[in-house]
């Protein structure tokens, strides 16, 4: 008992990173590769092989490196050839990632799980991070643990740790950078000045939405020179507390400026050795076969020079995103289907998508803040400023692709309800009649917590198709949402062994991301489908993305749609994502 006392909380964080893992890497395991992977980890086994980063530029190259580094040791065969070759065109890394993972005598199984583990491990570690960070903002271990808990347990986060994306890297780094941040404005010296330059780096080269940090550096600053000084006669970086504005607004911005210059700084260094063999003549084709307008000839003028390629590397992707925001993606909403986007797709994907007890803790987080512990407005608030610029700028935008882009969000909710773990006393759940208040809220928290648990065990291994009660659950997610809100292509695999347990002999295939990659899970019962192709007779399988977005191209399907299907009622749906219907 000495012992379990003694070490009561590093067990329970081991468990709970174990049991993470093993949600993570058993659900990754039956998964098939998605859409996005086949892309990604080409492209980041390239750089390290090659230190030539043609593939996939309009994704920084910091997260698959760490995907693709375990791959290094597992003797590949790679299409080096077709790679060098740049027909049809330089960055052609779907047909590469197609090469890569299923024409070149390689396991595609085991290079995605491979690949996936430290997307798991960088998860894992993002966990410890909101662990301790929380347990310091609030100064107890209960809230650290809190904390914890609602991360290990929640879906969309246990989603999109096991996918080689840059969705979950920019989440911890976007929460690493504001956590070293944090702590310079706390107590600050060049230590700590620097270190939040070098996060900023990582985000820089994690992914492009490292741009909400300006409107979130801005607005934080502007909290600097609003909020209370209580100090005189300071060093120049703790200025940042005098109780002069002035000196506040120039120590702050003086510091953020120093921030952005460190992070640029890494950033270039990074991107050298991943551009160092890339030919100047490679990267002006490249740039040139963007599109992207008016920014070709000043990025190509960079590129002639290798000190300066590295940024024309960076440039370019950031301008690709950019250009991709402004021209909108196909999205589907609730029946509406559109490339230009919603204001209210995001809200309605946070709504719809996120464990309803987590809406609950933060209810509870600010109507109880009596009875929790506080900490004064600047914290406070500053916790929810990079999740509310996040938020207006999905808003405003035209590419709505997912919850996936409102993920760093989380992170900040479990540290803004941290706090509640501390009312699960022993004290507040067996004594009423001391405090009324605290005795209901720490059984509520309790049965909450159960709940929000309970839905991340019970979802399993469908966690990229988790929808809450309030749809219904999963199976009824792309009603509402598609793509990496449903269907990734994730669920190949899962067909297969459909088709197989029900001794179907032929059937009509028409799935996420294509029948190139079904074909080689289901082989010879796979009859590739297309819409255009009109209503098949028989066994029919239909992935949830183009089952609604067909509507979005009826134009060019020569007037056809799958808007049929309305009228049937599938036999199965798999994983959430791929319907399958025995027509007449």
């Amino acid at each position: 008992m000495k012992f379990l006392k003694k070490y009561f909380y590093p067990i329970v964080i081991t468990a709970l990173l174990a049991l993470m893992f093993g949600l993570m890497f058993f659900s990754a395991k039956g998964d098939s590769p998605i859409v996005d992977e086949i892309a990604h980890i080409p492209s980041g086994y390239s750089y390290l092989t090659t230190g030539d980063y043609r593939l996939n530029p309009e994704h920084p190259p910091l997260i698959k490196d760490l995907a693709a580094f375990p791959l290094l040791f597992e003797h590949l065969k790679f299409p080096y050839d077709y790679w060098r070759a740049d027909s049809p065109i330089i960055n052609n890394q779907w047909e590469m990632g197609w090469k890569f993972l299923y024409k070149m005598g390689n396991n595609p199984n085991t290079i995605k799980l491979t690949a996936e583990v430290p997307i798991m491990l960088i998860s894992l570690a993002f966990a410890l991070l909101i662990y301790f960070w929380a347990k310091e903002l609030w100064g107890s271990k209960k809230a650290g643990l809190f904390a914890l808990i609602l991360y290990v347990f929640n879906a969309n986060i246990i989603a999109h740790s096991r996918f080689v994306t840059t969705d979950l890297g920019i989440s911890a780094a976007l929460t690493l950078s504001s956590y070293t941040v944090y702590r310079y404005l706390k107590k600050p010296d060049w230590k700590k000045l620097i270190i939040a330059g070098l996060i900023f780096g990582v985000v820089l080269v994690a992914k492009f939405s490292a741009a909400i940090l300006a409107p979130t550096y801005l607005i934080v600053w502007v909290m600097l020179i609003l909020r209370k000084g209580t100090e005189t006669g300071k060093p120049f970086l703790e200025q940042i507390n005098d109780k002069k504005w002035t000196k506040r607004a120039w120590s702050g911005f003086v510091a953020f400026a120093a921030i952005v210059a460190i992070g640029v700084t890494a950033m270039w260094l990074f991107y050298i050795p991943h551009t160092i063999n890339m030919p100047a003549s490679v990267q002006k084709g490249l740039i040139t076969e963007s599109q992207v307008g008016f920014m070709t000839k000043p990025l190509q003028a960079l590129s002639g020079n290798p000190v300066t390629k590295p940024i024309a590397q960076w440039v370019l992707g950031f301008t690709m995103v950019t250009m991709h925001v402004e021209g909108g993606h196909d999205a589907f909403l609730m029946g509406k289907v559109s490339n230009q986007g919603w204001w209210y797709y995001y809200p309605v994907c946070i709504a719809i998508k996120t464990q309803i007890a987590l809406f609950i803790f933060i209810i509870l987080a600010y109507v109880l803040w009596k009875w929790r512990k506080r900490q004064g407005w600047f914290t406070e608030v500053y916790l929810w400023v990079l999740p509310v610029v996040l938020l207006a700028m999905g808003i405003q935008g035209k590419l709505n692709l997912g919850i996936r882009y409102m993920l760093p969000i989380y992170g900040f909710a479990f540290l803004a309800v941290a706090p509640l773990g501390d009312l699960i006393s022993k004290e507040n759940l067996l004594k009423v009649k001391k405090n009324l208040v605290k005795f209901a809220a720490a059984w509520l928290i309790i049965l909450l917590v159960i709940w929000y648990a309970a839905a991340a065990i019970l979802i399993y291994p469908h966690y990229l198709a988790y929808y809450n009660e309030f749809i219904g659950g999963y199976k009824n997610g792309y009603k509402y949402l598609t793509d990496s809100n449903t269907d990734w292509g994730q669920d190949l695999k899962r067909l297969a062994t459909y088709v197989h347990d029900n001794n179907i002999q032929h059937i009509y295939v028409d799935v996420f991301p294509g029948a190139f990659e079904a074909k080689y899970y289901m082989g010879d019962p796979l009859i590739e489908w297309h819409v255009q192709n009109g209503r098949p007779s028989g066994w029919f399988a239909v992935s949830a993305t183009f089952y609604q977005n067909s509507r979005l191209k009826k134009d060019v399907n020569n007037g056809v749609d799958y808007s049929w299907l309305d009228a049937y009622k599938p036999v199965e749906n798999i994983g959430g994502s791929i319907l399958i219907y025995k027509l007449p």
